[in-house]
């Protein structure tokens, strides 16, 4: 009969503190890893502010140059109501690229600071006034966050949840934006997009809710879909 021989295992009191120690630096090297990527992600993000600072100051330059030249047209002995036209509409020209840097600035900045933007594409800022005619202008952000971060094509459908007598009944945007002939509307951008337009709802429409919903070009499913309340703001 053979004898099994004994195995023996040789206990190295200094192992577990080694296996220890490589767990702790591949923790440690995904950590480097992850505050790198962020970091990368808000330099960049930080440079395409810096770059819409520049321009702001640039047109700003442009708007007192302009502002300055309608003055000494406005004062001429002989006013060329043309030139001074012309002037006045380069000047509302120029204070509508400011103001849009402005807004596109302020985006830039929250996003800097929104730790909470879930991934792939959402909806922010949802803005409704009423006009003296009695229609609405609405405002809103689609944003997207992605690994790669760039510029990508989506795909954008807003409807108008609301009751009209005891039915409930939702106007697609194309019903009651005259501007918008179609549906979905299609945007291409790397960090968001503003969306705006005048609404103009039927007489017996009460608004209820508004919907917007996102997806990219090449997806069928939306990858988001929110419903806010309907808030006029004061």
């Amino acid at each position: 009969m053979i004898e099994g021989k004994p195995i023996v295992i040789t206990y190295r009191p200094g192992q577990k503190y080694v296996l220890l120690a490589l767990v702790l630096a591949a923790v440690a090297a995904l950590l480097v890893v992850g505050k790198l990527w962020g970091t990368a992600l808000s330099n960049q993000q930080l440079a395409e502010m810096l770059r819409l600072e520049e321009k702001t100051v640039e047109l700003q330059a442009q708007l007192d140059d302009k502002s300055a030249e309608l003055s000494r047209v406005a004062l001429s002995a002989e006013v060329d109501m043309a030139a001074l036209e012309k002037s006045r509409q380069e000047m509302i020209g120029l204070q509508q690229q400011i103001y849009q840097r402005d807004e596109e600035l302020e985006l830039y900045r929250e996003l800097l600071q929104d730790n909470n933007q879930p991934n792939g594409l959402s909806v922010s800022d949802l803005n409704l006034s009423v006009l003296e005619d009695g229609r609405i202008r609405y405002r809103w952000v689609a944003r997207q966050k992605t690994a790669k971060m760039k510029t990508l094509s989506v795909y954008a459908d807003m409807w108008v949840i609301g009751r009209q007598g005891e039915e409930e009944v939702t106007l697609s945007l194309a019903d009651i934006d005259d501007e918008v002939k179609r549906l979905p509307l299609k945007r291409e951008f790397k960090y968001f997009s503003i969306i705006q337009g005048i609404l103009k709802l039927p007489e017996d429409f009460e608004p209820e809710k508004v919907r917007v919903a996102l997806r990219y070009t090449w997806m069928d499913k939306f990858q988001s879909d929110q419903k806010f309340d309907w808030k006029i703001e004061e």
